[in-house]
């Protein structure tokens, strides 16, 4: 029986980054505001990023992330991805992030990997 790990497209890369995290409420205009979370990466691929949660996150939320690629950067990264799925896993409360490359600065996110998938 194929798992999910064998399924991924791109491999994940264990790479821990902090990063600001701000949720969107799926529709605008809603009583549900906007917030901020600052969370750190678990691992990283090309198209997702897990992240360490405080609190959990409903799956199918949108979300915009913030964060520096390479440590001596002055240079944020923007992204924007929607949550894939939200879970404890080894009593750690993660979240599994799908991204949009399509929009701000996904292929600057994109350049940073490999033809194989694998972060450079």
């Amino acid at each position: 029986m194929a798992t999910a790990k064998d399924k991924r497209r791109y491999p994940r890369t264990a790479h821990e980054v902090a990063l600001a995290l701000i949720l969107r409420p799926r529709i605008p205009g809603s009583p549900e505001a906007s917030r901020g979370l600052h969370v750190s990466t678990r691992d990283i691929s090309l198209t997702g990023i897990s992240v360490l949660l405080s609190e959990p996150i409903r799956p199918d939320t949108d979300v915009e992330l913030s964060l520096v690629l390479e440590e001596d950067a002055d240079s944020v990264c923007h992204l924007h991805g929607t949550v894939a799925w939200c879970g404890r896993n080894d009593g750690q409360l993660l979240a599994g992030i799908a991204l949009d490359l399509e929009r701000a600065d996904g292929r600057t996110w994109a350049g940073c990997f490999q033809p194989d998938g694998s972060f450079d």
